[in-house]
Order: structure tokens, then C-alpha cells, then sequence
């Protein structure tokens, strides 16, 4: 399977080092829905679809449960799912008070890693091939495109 991506420039002036240097994006070319990820899961196995359906329905439900309760939710071969917060600072412990110092709280998603040739590689990348956007496919590339990738300063979180 092979991921694209497409050049870019960076044209935030803020950022001095980065500045008008030209950077990869990974192009986002279409969605896969739960019905067609029940109707592969089916192919691969044998239970049947509507089974599937029934507990991939209920699998955003649960791991909200769960996160929700402060736990740490794994899927063997996905990653772990957990919450971080994002947090002001105060000068000293009796100062800091979680009703008013927690800016934001989020679910954050670890992904499976295994040791392959002595590096950490995430399951969810292992084998991927990287290939730059076809010109006829510069269409799904649009400027305009939702990026929800890029990472947020400050999250207070423990190692996983």
C-alpha cells in the first residue's frame, strides 16, 4: 500500500528556521466508513458482517467509557487510547487547583510499536511505501484541506 504526499512550503514567518522551507504532507485521498471496514474484516475471517457491524457500533461507545473512567485502552496490533491534559502552572502544589488550572483535557492515541532491526516501528506504518501525489491526483490536495495532524504544545502526559 503506498501513502502519498505532497510538497509544501512553509510560509509561517514565526517560524524562522522552518521559514519558506519546503516540507512532505501526507495526502488524505478518500474515507473508509464502518461498513467497509466490516465488509474486509469479513473477508479475512469468518464471522459474518452484521456480527462486525454490532461490535465495531459499539466500539467508540466503550473506549469512551473507559477513557472516561481514567483508563488506558489497548487494541493488540492498533495502539492505546488515553486522556491528557493540558495544564497551567502554579508556583507551588497548594496553589494548583484542577478545577481552574486545566485548560483542556484530550483522548490521545499511542500506537502499537514493535523492534525491527532494533528501532521502534509502529505496527500501523510497518511495510508502508511513501510515493509523491500523481499530478492528476493534485485535486485531492486541495490548499484548503483540514490538517488535524499537527501537534499541540503542552500536554501533560506520562510515557506510555
Amino acid at each position: 500500500m503506498t501513502v502519498f504526499v505532497k510538497k509544501y512550503q512553509n510560509t509561517n514567518e514565526k517560524m524562522t528556521k522552518m521559514y519558506r522551507k519546503w516540507y512532505g504532507k501526507a495526502v488524505i485521498v478518500d474515507k473508509v466508513e464502518i461498513d467497509q471496514l466490516a465488509n474486509e474484516i469479513q473477508d479475512n475471517c469468518t464471522v459474518k458482517r452484521s456480527d462486525i457491524l454490532a461490535v465495531l457500533s459499539e466500539l467508540g461507545p466503550a473506549i469512551k467509557k473507559e477513557l472516561q473512567r481514567s483508563m488506558k485502552v489497548y487494541i493488540p496490533y492498533l495502539g492505546s487510547f488515553k486522556m491528557v491534559v493540558h495544564s497551567t502552572g502554579t508556583d507551588t502544589s497548594e496553589d494548583y487547583d484542577v478545577n481552574t488550572n486545566i485548560v483542556s483535557i484530550r483522548p490521545r492515541f499511542i500506537p502499537e510499536t514493535k523492534l525491527d532491526n532494533k528501532h521502534r516501528v509502529a505496527e500501523l506504518v510497518k511495510g508502508v511505501r511513501i510515493s509523491e501525489l500523481p499530478k492528476n491526483m493534485s485535486y485531492l490536495a486541495e490548499d484548503g484541506e483540514e490538517n488535524n495532524d499537527t501537534p499541540s504544545g503542552g500536554a501533560v502526559e506520562e510515557q506510555p
